[in-house]
């Protein structure tokens, strides 16, 4: 067998191992296997698992890719716009929502409902099932399948994946254009997003109002998808035990993050900064339950802190937006809020942290380098590694100092102090 025959055999041994470890954490944690059938259950969120996963995925891909050739994978992947065509074709004519959860729906009433020609419908819907997205068991008539109804029944992942094939992916493809144009500078005025739609993506956002609500939908959407839900709230639970009474969340959003721990800490009050747009959404999705805990604050991060006697300042998954010298603004304008608190509270910032090339695995590091290049499209901005971090607090004030970093795969913690 030449070399190239023993790797692809090398690989299936690998994929039948993984498989075997990844049934057996089934097992031992008392989980049902996931199956196509619409009641599976979401796989599980720990690190343990994840790791089981993306070793897994890199010897699938890895010998699909054998197998392939580039020339065929190279025309598949190219090929992926057309895919993304129709699922957008189907977020925008609400086929998710328009198809019932249980039993069927003929293609005839779908393409009625839709306000499309039958055609049209059935060419996009038939795309979508090759990717396992609906089923067809009858001639004719269409049912969800376990990954079409999971955007059925989760509005806010809805809202993640049309956000993205609406307003980044028609920024994407100008990013060409963005680059060739203004090629050595970085903000959010000089950016694909920009290019595209005319507006940078905040003041685009606050014309623009229904996309602004599905776009705060979308994030927490986001944070709940994939590993951002459990790592999330490792890290920050863990930190919540040790402050013990109220948390600033500096360019909070909808304030869903704090919600979600005031539920999890009783003894924790969190103040959430937004602009308008944003908090508003969070007095829609605000309970009884932590409505005397959580309070809203409109304040740009960019002013100075006004929030005094704070536990705790909290920025979550901001400074990616943003270009070197607005972030340098916004570590100053903490300053004040850190000097009207208490000598040692700290200052997190709960962001990526990016790995040097090769540290993480590869399926890893990409996750983490496709939403370094979602914040090139969107901001022109990027995520940052540790000594870009620091670097970037000390010009901001010699007194920052980073004690102690988190790093948990796609999403991490810097535990910053002002030194009095």
């Amino acid at each position: 067998m030449n070399s190239q025959g023993a790797s692809v055999l090398s690989l299936a041994e690998d994929i039948f191992e993984q498989a075997k470890a990844i049934i057996n954490y089934y097992q031992a944690n008392n989980l049902a296997i996931p199956t196509f059938s619409l009641q599976s259950s979401d796989p599980p969120t720990t690190p343990e698992y994840q790791s089981l996963q993306n070793a897994l995925r890199t010897s699938i891909e890895d010998t699909q890719r054998l197998v392939e050739g580039p020339r065929k994978f190279l025309r598949s992947f190219a090929a992926q716009v057309y895919d993304l065509a129709s699922f957008r074709i189907a977020l925008d004519f609400e086929l998710f929502t328009i198809i019932p959860a249980e039993g069927e729906i003929s293609l005839k009433e779908l393409a009625d409902r839709a306000g499309l020609d039958l055609d049209r419908v059935s060419r996009v819907v038939r795309m979508l099932i090759t990717f396992r997205f609906f089923e067809e068991k009858t001639p004719g008539f269409i049912s969800h399948s376990s990954s079409s109804i999971v955007l059925l029944k989760d509005e806010e992942l809805r809202c993640t994946v049309h956000y993205t094939l609406d307003e980044l992916l028609k920024a994407a493809a100008d990013s060409n254009i963005s680059l060739k144009s203004t090629p050595f500078e970085a903000d959010n005025q000089n950016c694909p997003f920009k290019t595209r739609h005319g507006l940078g993506i905040f003041e685009w956002y606050n014309a623009n109002p229904y996309n602004a609500s599905r776009f705060a939908r979308a994030m927490a959407g986001a944070t709940r998808s994939k590993l951002f839900y459990g790592l999330i709230f490792k890290v920050l639970s863990y930190v919540a035990q040790w402050i013990v009474t109220s948390t600033n969340y500096v360019g909070g959003g909808s304030g869903h993050i704090s919600m979600t721990l005031a539920k999890l800490f009783p003894h924790l009050k969190f103040v959430v900064q937004d602009q308008d747009e944003m908090l508003i959404e969070g007095q829609k999705l605000i309970s009884d339950e932590v409505r005397d805990r959580v309070f809203f604050q409109r304040h740009t991060f960019f002013d100075q802190q006004p929030f005094k006697d704070a536990a705790a300042f909290l920025i979550r998954q901001c400074t990616h937006n943003w270009c070197d010298r607005d972030v340098v603004t916004i570590f100053k304008s903490m300053v004040p809020g850190l000097e009207s608190s208490k000598p040692g509270t700290p200052f997190l910032i709960n962001d990526i942290i990016m790995p040097e090339p090769g540290i993480w695995t590869r399926l890893a590091e990409r996750e983490v380098r496709q939403i370094d290049i979602v914040m090139l499209v969107g901001f022109r901005a990027k995520q940052r590694t540790r000594a870009e971090f620091l670097a970037l607090l000390t010009e901001a004030d010699p007194r920052y100092e980073i004690r102690n970093v988190y790093e948990t795969g796609p999403l991490g913690l810097l535990e910053v102090y002002l030194r009095q």
